[in-house]
């Protein structure tokens, strides 16, 4: 009896090698684009510099926080810690009295992803979260504590930590999203403009020498968590307009959660 002829071809051949070619291809492809960038031990940063994103927490502490306002700023610091990207980089600043224009920098770390973004086919989200927490939540926490229970300053140079922000050369326009949050009750108070001698008179503030410094905050989410007093030195709804003027001014994007 002959024996049936197959019907498959040369081209079924070459097809079904070229399919496997285009598979292994692609896991190569795949395992590439999943390899971690090289990163600096101390801080989880990338080391090209390539920060998908950078929040930077200026903390006002020139009055002391009452012991009840630390459960919300924890978690206050939490939303804004979880909502960074891998390799996102959060800095923690205060105002430096001694020397407006460099605020101290109190903490900064980069994002080694929280279980929210893990791949599960890659990664146990598990494991991604007790990493997060351990390496770069619990270490956060630490210095956010120190910054908020540290003693009282005699001026609180607000306007000049913001422009100094605004020049450094990790927080200049390009792919990074930049965000700056403030949590302060915004009275601005040094000797180049003080709201207890001017009041938060944003015209009286542009006739002094400090508003000649006008900081570049283009595209930057500004966001303003107003500390709670029991008694403020002005009104409230004037403190927020000066700040809006000025964020304005400068081009950002600001919004007060408070």
């Amino acid at each position: 009896m002959p024996r049936r002829r197959s019907d498959r071809g040369p081209w079924f051949w070459r097809g079904m090698i070229a399919l496997m070619l285009g598979v292994v291809f692609a896991l190569f492809a795949v395992v590439a684009f999943n390899q971690p960038p090289s990163l600096m031990a101390d801080t989880s940063c990338r080391m090209d510099r390539k920060d998908p994103a950078h929040t930077i927490i200026l903390i006002d502490q020139s009055d002391p926080f009452n012991p009840n306002d630390l459960d919300w700023v924890y978690e206050f610091v939490d939303a804004e810690a979880r909502a960074l990207p891998k390799y996102g980089r959060l800095t923690i600043l205060t105002p430096n009295a001694a020397n407006p224009y460099e605020p101290k920098r109190i903490h900064f770390a980069c994002s080694p992803g929280s279980a929210a973004e893990a791949n599960p086919i890659f990664q146990n989200p598990k494991m991604v979260e007790q990493s997060w927490q351990s390496e770069f939540y619990a270490p956060l926490l630490e210095q956010v504590e120190t910054a908020l229970l540290d003693t009282r300053q005699p001026s609180s140079p607000l306007v000049e930590a913001v422009y100094a922000v605004s020049d450094r050369a990790d927080f200049q326009p390009g792919d990074t999203s930049r965000r700056l949050v403030l949590v302060s009750d915004l009275m601005q108070h040094s000797d180049g403009f003080s709201f207890y001698r001017a009041g938060a008179d944003y015209e009286a503030f542009l006739g002094s020498d400090l508003a000649r410094m006008t900081p570049r905050l283009d595209q930057v989410d500004v966001v303003a968590r107003i500390v709670p007093r029991q008694i403020y030195d002005l009104p409230m709804a004037e403190v927020k307009a000066f700040w809006r003027a000025y964020f304005d001014e400068a081009g950002a994007q600001y919004g007060s959660v408070n």
